[in-house]
């Protein structure tokens, strides 16, 4: 099977732009997303801390559907369905990321600004509902996914995430 994305965080983009800034929040995002997930065992997948919050797994379908519908909005394809087991919704967050990630170090500054949200009904938004909406969301979900690791019982490797290595020995 293919080695997952975001083992170790890409070089940062040679430019700065407003495109290659969020491709770098997208990059910081998968990598926690990575790590976060690595070494979840099909127990953790119904663990929930209580009744009123999603499990490991709801959480993960839920970060997955926000991935695929920003890569969707970014030229993408949005997933039409979603893995049903741990690691394939791991395998498809992970691969829309890095789908995302490249399109956006290669966006003109101008296209993105230009870019237009439409919605279901018509509404039309910036790209910057994306940073304030799905991407925010996600990296808020990728941190209940730590924690509740941390209360089953199986927290995640420690990866050094200002710095984008691998836990010590990987």
């Amino acid at each position: 099977m293919d080695e997952l994305p975001y083992l170790r965080l890409p070089d940062p983009p040679e430019r700065v732009r407003g495109a290659t800034v969020m491709a770098r929040l997208v990059d910081g995002l998968a990598f926690r997303y990575r790590w976060a997930t690595e070494g979840l065992r099909a127990d953790d997948a119904d663990f929930r801390p209580s009744p009123q919050t999603m499990t490991v797994k709801e959480l993960l379908a839920h970060i997955a559907r926000l991935i695929s519908w920003v890569d969707g909005h970014l030229g993408g394809q949005a997933s039409p369905s979603f893995a049903d087991d741990l690691e394939g919704l791991r395998r498809q967050t992970l691969n829309h990321l890095s789908k995302v990630r490249a399109r956006l170090v290669e966006m003109d500054d101008t296209a993105l600004a230009q870019h237009r949200i439409v919605g279901s009904k018509g509404d039309s938004h910036p790209f910057w509902n994306m940073l304030n909406g799905p991407l925010a969301d996600a990296l808020t979900h990728v941190g209940q996914v730590n924690a509740w690791r941390r209360l089953a019982g199986n927290p995640s490797p420690r990866a050094d995430v200002f710095r984008g290595k691998p836990p010590a020995g990987t």
